[in-house]
């Protein structure tokens, strides 16, 4: 396959190009957390103010002891301290790794504890954060503590010291990103500018971004949809970014609309829940004189997509100017530095009515009448990027024909040189080549459709069963709440199978439990034919989820089932 031309060799080409352009180039725009209603308050920064105030930010860090080749991590909110800070690391030729702040979701202690966990694995030269992030918690004493607010007020003074950008060839490492942990102890995916520049490319080529685009997004700048696909490939292809905090939508999604509205904003990037989210939750009375008829490309991605929710924002949205064919499915991962495959818009979203128990039985993806109680639907997440390859290979290795579902795994110019320190567990996702995702899946005319995580799968006397399926219908049930469902499998007392088991957060009193209880194992068994032996309540925000919104189901099992007396959990209803 052809990889795309690349325009720029890397990242940082890309930012002095676009620093050239001074006036006429493009901008990153900054939403701040609080105040105005979406349409006051921004701070814009154009590129070629950021690339100045790169340089002295590079200049900054090297004075505090960092070098080229170092780790930097940053621990800073969406704002324009991040983006200084991390294209100051890059001018130096230093290596950014963004993690998450607190607040997100988890405790204060779990923030806490990965952080410190991170910081033993990287071993940074330096770590930017917040005040609030460095009093928590001593560093060891070769890491430079610095605060992302003085590193960015000596980045904006214009006589402060500047370095001279160090260009990096596309061999070198750019950044490491942190992978979410979903089902595991988070590692560091090396990102080169090669993969970086590729992925970019590719991303842009998908959505035929360029000049004149606007993307407006509020995913977190430690995740790589945020990241890459909100931040770095606007820079690297030169049009404008506007990045709104993860914790403003979460309080107030209309704002989100609102700011597309605003500056016609014509990209963004949201996983599943998001859409759900924004369709449940925004009132008319909030998008007056909202216009989204320029809104052309929303990528959907980083978790499973299901069909009648994201149908429901397009739906719920026409009369504001949404294009009918603008949601467009796509699956990537930090291993491919975001993206492997994208779908084209189509209207309505494209989608397999499949039998589930050919699925769970045989393996094999057998079309149905989409209204069949036995029907699964399976979006179509598209072809292969230009110049990445997609495989499914059954256990043995044996690679799978069309409709049989087995393992995915990629390869191609984005695919990620390894994880950090780890070769054990780099070896173990690599074949011949091509990476292992770890998900599972089939191709249909050459084109990728997502049934689950290998780790997730429940298996009940030998077959074996997606938990999406069920959380999906638990969550159906009036009581539950949107997105607080975790399905998981626990052996059966006499250790034979698993069984399945449900933890559902809720809102309502403790003596409406028992009712809750009988109609989740109702709608459970209804729509899957599986009824689950126990359904724990717990209290809303209770299941430990990434900081992009996945659900920890290893974690939420540990906390609920293993360490928990099942008697206790109400398991039995």
């Amino acid at each position: 396959m052809t990889v795309p031309t690349r325009q720029h060799p890397t990242i940082v080409h890309a930012l002095l190009a676009n620093a050239e352009r001074a006036v006429a180039g493009p901008s990153t725009i900054f939403v701040p957390e609080r105040g105005g209603d979406g349409s006051g308050g921004e701070t814009a920064w154009r590129h070629d103010d950021l690339a100045a105030a790169a340089g002295r930010s590079a200049a900054a860090l090297a004075a505090a002891g960092v070098e080229p080749g170092d780790r930097v991590m940053l621990c800073l909110p969406t704002s324009p301290e991040f983006v200084t800070a991390f294209f100051g690391a890059l001018l130096l030729g230093a290596v950014p790794t963004a993690v998450a702040t607190p607040g997100g979701f988890g405790s204060a202690d779990i923030f806490r504890d990965k952080f410190t966990r991170l910081v033993a694995y990287l071993e940074p030269a330096a770590v930017v954060a917040t005040s609030s992030v460095l009093a928590g918690g001593a560093l060891p004493d070769a890491v430079a503590a610095i605060d992302g607010d003085v590193l960015h007020a000596v980045a904006g003074t214009v006589d402060a010291p500047a370095l001279a950008p160090r260009l990096p060839e596309p061999g070198d490492l750019a950044f490491i990103q942190a992978t979410s942990g979903s089902t595991g102890t988070p590692k560091g995916v090396q990102v080169t500018h090669a993969n970086l520049a590729a992925n970019c490319e590719q991303i842009a080529g998908a959505a035929s971004m360029g000049p004149g685009d606007t993307w407006v997004g509020w995913l977190p700048l430690h995740h790589d949809m945020g990241l890459i696909g909100g931040f770095l490939t606007p820079v690297f292809r030169g049009f404008d970014a506007v990045l709104m905090p993860p914790s403003r939508f979460l309080r107030s999604p209309g704002d989100w609309l609102r700011a597309v509205s605003r500056y016609r904003g014509t990209i963004t990037a949201a996983p599943n829940f998001a859409y759900g989210y924004a369709a449940a939750r925004i009132t008319d009375a909030e998008l007056a004189g909202v216009d989204l008829s320029t809104w052309r490309f929303l990528f959907c991605g980083a978790e499973p997509i299901h069909p009648p929710t994201v149908q429901r924002f397009v739906d719920r949205f026409a009369a504001w100017g949404l294009p009918k064919d603008a949601l467009v499915p796509c699956y990537g991962m930090a291993e491919a530095s975001l993206a492997v495959t994208v779908n084209r818009p189509h209207a309505p979203i494209a989608y397999d009515a499949i039998s589930r128990r050919a699925l769970t039985g045989n393996g094999v993806a057998l079309d149905i009448p989409q209204d069949d109680p036995d029907a699964m639907h399976i979006v179509d997440c598209g072809a292969p990027l230009p110049g990445t390859e997609v495989r499914i290979v059954a256990e043995d290795g044996a690679i799978c024909g069309a409709d049989i579902v087995g393992r995915i795994q990629f390869r191609g110019p984005s695919m990620t040189i390894g994880y950090f320190r780890l070769p054990a567990e780099t070896a173990a996702a690599t074949s011949d080549g091509w990476w292992d995702t770890g998900d599972i899946g089939y191709l249909r005319d050459g084109r990728l459709r997502i049934t689950g995580r290998h780790k997730d799968l429940i298996i009940i006397r030998g077959a074996n069963y997606l938990p999406t399926d069920f959380e999906l219908a638990a969550q159906e049930v009036a009581g539950v709440r949107l997105g607080g469902v975790a399905a998981v499998g626990h052996a059966d007392t006499q250790g034979l199978s698993e069984e399945l088991h449900l933890i559902v957060e809720s809102a309502t009193d403790d003596d409406e439990h028992d009712a809750l209880r009988r109609a989740v194992r109702v709608a459970v068994s209804k729509r899957t034919g599986v009824l689950p032996a126990g359904v724990r309540v717990v209290p809303p925000r209770s299941i430990p989820k990434t900081t992009s919104g996945k659900v920890q189901r290893a974690e939420a099992r540990r906390l609920f089932l293993v360490e928990e007396d099942l008697v206790g959990a109400g398991g039995a209803a």
